[in-house]
């Protein structure tokens, strides 16, 4: 973690730091374990999508039995938006303090470069000889790509 002033009186000093064996520490980043390091140690996925899945989509049900923009509908809409916010900080409370964990023994962390945006990306349609579509795999994507938006890695990298 670096910290930067941009006020021209001020002067600048960055730490540099020699990752050495002692000092550094290689993670990788996946879906099974949310993250494995080079000492071993495997960090478990929190799901919290996963586990208010059925909250959200009873609520979800409720709203669309509602007329569009009366008074019920915005009551509803506006749980659901708090049951959004809740499970994205949980998930980012989550993930500051692992980084403080895992940044507790070393100084500096080796990540693998991760193409999320390719990996969540839809399959390209296949078209068959007869002019209709042939099954391409999407529909198993679909949960591979929601579990990669819960675990957000990206959001843990930017840290």
């Amino acid at each position: 973690m670096s910290l930067t002033i941009e006020y021209k009186t001020v002067p600048v000093e960055v730490a540099e730091i020699q990752p050495t064996k002692e000092n550094s520490k290689g993670i990788d980043l996946g879906l099974w374990h949310y993250a494995v390091t080079s000492d071993g140690e495997f960090v478990e996925v929190p799901k919290f999508l996963r586990f208010s899945e059925h909250r959200l989509s009873k609520l979800q049900v409720r709203l669309a039995k509602k007329q569009k923009r009366s008074k019920p509908w915005q009551i509803f809409k506006g749980k659901i938006a708090k049951l959004h916010q809740l499970i994205a900080r949980q998930r980012l409370d989550w993930q500051f303090k692992l980084a403080y964990y895992l940044f507790s023994d070393c100084q500096v962390i080796f990540v693998e470069d991760l193409k999320i945006a390719s990996l969540v990306r839809r399959c390209k349609a296949k078209l068959g000889d007869n002019g209709q579509f042939l099954p391409n795999g999407q529909s198993a994507k679909s949960g591979l790509n929601k579990s990669l938006q819960d675990a957000t890695t990206i959001n843990f990298l930017i840290f």
